[in-house]
C-alpha cells in the first residue's frame, strides 16, 4: 500500500518518460521560437501584462508537460531535459534559432533626429517604446541623436550627434550609411 502510494507520487513509467520528453521538447522548441520572435518587444517595455503573460505562460507550460499527473520524477526529467536543450544551443553557439527563422540584424530606427516609422516596424519596437529608452540613456531632444540602432537582441545603442565612428562598427546595420 505505501509503496504503491509513493510510486504514485514519485514514479514513472516508460511511457510516460517518453511523453513527457517529447513534449518538453516540443514545447522548448515552441517557446524559443515564439521568445525569439516576440521576446525583442517584451524586452522594451516591461508592463504588468508583460509579468502577468510571463506567469501564464510558465504554469500554462509547465502543465503541459507534466500532464495529468506530475510526479518529481516527471518534474525531474522535465528539467533535465530542458537543461540538455539548452547546453546543445551553448555548443552550437546558438545557431539553431537562427536556422529556425529569420536573422535579425541591427536596424537604423532613427537618424539626425527623425524616427523611421518603418525600420521600427521591421524591428518590432513602438515609437513609445524607443522614446522611453533614448529618455532612460539621457537624451533630452531628438536632435541631440545620430543615430539610434536597435540591436539584434533588442538593446538600444545610440550615437549621439558630433560622434565620429568608425565606419567598420556600422558594417552590417540596416539604414546606415
Amino acid at each position: 500500500m505505501l509503496t504503491r502510494y509513493l510510486w504514485d507520487h514519485l514514479g514513472i513509467s516508460g511511457w510516460d518518460l517518453l511523453a513527457l520528453f517529447i513534449g518538453a521538447t516540443v514545447l522548448f522548441w515552441v517557446f524559443t521560437f515564439l521568445m525569439s520572435y516576440f521576446g525583442q518587444r517584451m524586452r522594451a517595455r516591461v508592463t504588468i501584462t508583460t509579468v502577468a503573460l510571463m506567469a501564464v505562460i510558465g504554469s500554462v507550460t509547465a502543465r503541459a508537460m507534466l500532464g495529468p499527473n506530475p510526479t518529481m520524477v516527471g518534474g525531474i526529467v522535465v528539467l533535465i531535459v530542458l537543461f540538455a536543450w539548452e547546453g546543445v544551443f551553448r555548443l552550437v553557439g546558438a545557431r539553431l534559432p537562427q536556422r529556425l527563422m529569420p536573422a535579425r540584424e541591427a536596424q537604423v530606427v532613427l537618424r539626425d533626429g527623425v524616427v523611421d516609422p518603418a525600420s521600427l516596424k521591421t524591428a518590432r519596437i513602438r515609437q513609445t517604446d524607443l522614446m522611453v529608452r533614448l529618455r532612460r540613456a539621457g537624451v533630452t531632444a531628438l536632435a541631440q541623436v545620430a543615430y539610434a540602432i536597435i540591436e539584434n537582441d533588442g538593446t538600444l545603442t545610440i550615437i549621439r550627434v558630433g560622434e565620429t565612428v568608425d565606419p567598420e562598427l556600422l558594417v552590417g546595420v540596416v539604414g546606415a550609411p
